[in-house]
């Protein structure tokens, strides 16, 4: 059966619950305002598709769909694909989901899932490959990995296997769109995870703090389309205070708010600047800081960063107390539950670092540069969890129905629960800050200058800011064409890509 005929079908099948008003599970669950079913326990039975509706194949024999993930140890945790599969039904709507999402493919489809989480996730494809083992039908790399392994021929081309259809609603077509190198698509995300969406960056701020210093509500101005670089900058000048009166500002001391290193590229990435963005024919193109006033930016947003008494780097934690801290990150962020920071940006995987908060705390969209900026923009970080296919398969049509139904079914059951259930209800503090859940996954932002870094351009600005200094437009400009050349020869290695391409290992 084509592509267009599975997508037609499962789009129907989608439907038929709506029409017949029989099931609270939105079918498009990251439409803003929609809400999810409150109980897992209550929603649509274990059922064979609907009477008279007949998909091409829904009995796969007791075959195995094997998912190789991120484990627990890698980065601390935070990048786990832990919502692919439970061993049993969870003590949480979230467990449960994962568990009927599991139970429903082999009632509905006769196909089970083997999960295998893996510290080297990239480096084990790379040797499944080299040795011809067909070990594997999907696996999980961090993002900046799996982009290397991808231009030495270890992924196959996802927009070239006919049982699967990237139109479909579960596949993220901004991922789709943006991932797309020479026209060829060796890794994305979608419903298979929801790693993703926990990876995203938003701007937490602290709403006690902010009532206390009478200033306004960020949720009116993102509403009123005047939350901008400018008013976001104005708020971290007005709240410092020198807790401890020794003069040096110190993790006693009220700021503005502190970053990661990393964050300049947050900040810059959100007032509309890019590093790479893909032209026609999938080949990237330099656009860093290349916008009419892209010096202006450059500049309001490197000395916000370096101003001692409005912002704090998180290596300052390192010598201010937070040494003995076996997560320096974590220790950082609690100093904005205590009440230190007006602003932290985070994904939604440390939201829960926050459950406990004395304070009342909110979260927003990284603020636009001014009101004409078409658009929100959140950086999805380069150690994402992405997915694709190990270039091991002689015949890929089973393993390509297995990932559309895993991907239907985790749109219809564990994203709704996950974002409407567990992160809106249990963790958001409140509706508005639910509301803003729904623009920041609208307005993500997966820049693929961004994790390649080529002629280190990313690092540059954050390693700049990070030791105190501005960097410069001369820097930028000296090393735009040493990384035009570099994308060249990017280009042309993904260009030859293909079957017979040796397979390497790159770095970790």
């Amino acid at each position: 059966m084509t592509k267009r005929v599975l997508s037609l079908l499962l789009a129907v099948w989608m439907l038929i619950p709506m029409l017949a008003a029989c099931n609270d599970t939105p079918d498009t669950p990251d439409s803003p305002n929609t809400p999810g079913s409150s109980d897992v326990s209550d929603t649509t039975p274990e059922d064979a598709p609907p009477s008279g509706l007949v998909l091409d194949k829904t009995d796969f024999g007791g075959a195995k769909l094997r998912i190789l993930g991120i484990s627990e140890n890698v980065y601390l945790g935070y990048y786990a694909t832990d919502d692919i599969w439970r061993e049993a039904d969870g003590a949480d709507q979230f467990e449960s989901a994962v568990y009927k999402r599991q139970q429903d493919c082999i009632n509905k489809y006769k196909f089970s899932v083997e999960y295998t989480p893996s510290d080297s996730s990239t480096k084990a494809i790379t040797d499944f490959v080299a040795g011809g083992l067909d070990q594997v039908d999907l696996a999980f790399g961090l993002w900046s990995s799996m982009f290397g392994i991808s231009k030495t021929g270890n992924l196959l081309d996802m927009r070239e296997m006919a049982t699967i259809d990237l139109k479909n609603t579960w596949w993220d077509q901004n991922a789709n769109e943006s991932l797309c190198l020479a026209n060829r698509l060796f890794y994305t995300t979608g419903e298979v995870s929801t790693i993703d969406d926990q990876c995203t960056r938003a701007l937490y701020f602290n709403k006690t703090l902010a009532e206390n210093k009478q200033l306004e509500s960020p949720y009116t101005l993102v509403r009123s389309n005047q939350w901008t670089f400018d008013k976001f900058a104005e708020m971290c000048r007005s709240v410092y205070t020198d807790v401890d009166g020794e003069g040096d500002t110190d993790e006693n001391d009220v700021i503005g708010f502190f970053y990661e290193n990393g964050q300049f590229s947050y900040l810059m990435t959100a007032v509309g600047e890019k590093y790479a963005t893909l032209d026609e024919t999938g080949k990237p193109q330099y656009t860093w800081l290349q916008t009419s006033d892209a010096v202006t930016k450059l500049e309001n947003v490197a000395n916000l960063l370096i101003d001692d008494k409005v912002t704090m780097n998180i290596n300052a934690y390192k010598t201010g107390g937070g040494a003995n801290s076996s997560n320096i990150y974590a220790y950082a962020r609690s100093k904005f539950a205590a009440g230190k920071h007006l602003f932290s940006i985070g994904g939604a995987l440390v939201i829960s670092e926050f459950a406990d908060m004395e304070d009342e705390f909110g979260i927003v969209p990284m603020p636009k540069w001014n009101a004409d900026q078409d658009k929100y923009y959140h950086v999805v970080e380069t150690v994402t969890p992405l997915y694709g296919i190990p270039n091991t398969k002689t015949d890929t049509t089973d393993i390509g129905y297995m990932i559309e139904y895993f991907s239907y079914e985790g749109q219809q059951t564990v994203t709704p629960v996950y974002k409407e259930n567990m992160l809106k209800r249990r963790y958001a503090p409140d509706a508005d800050s639910a509301d803003m859940l729904d623009i920041i996954y609208a307005n993500r932002s997966f820049d693929v200058g961004y994790v390649c870094n080529w002629g280190e351009i990313t690092s540059m600005g954050d390693s700049s800011v990070a030791s105190g200094r501005a960097p410069k437009m001369a820097s930028y400009n000296r090393a735009g064409k040493s990384v035009s050349a570099l994308i060249d020869r990017e280009y042309e290695a993904f260009l030859k890509v293909g079957k017979d391409t040796p397979a390497e290992t790159p770095a970790e």
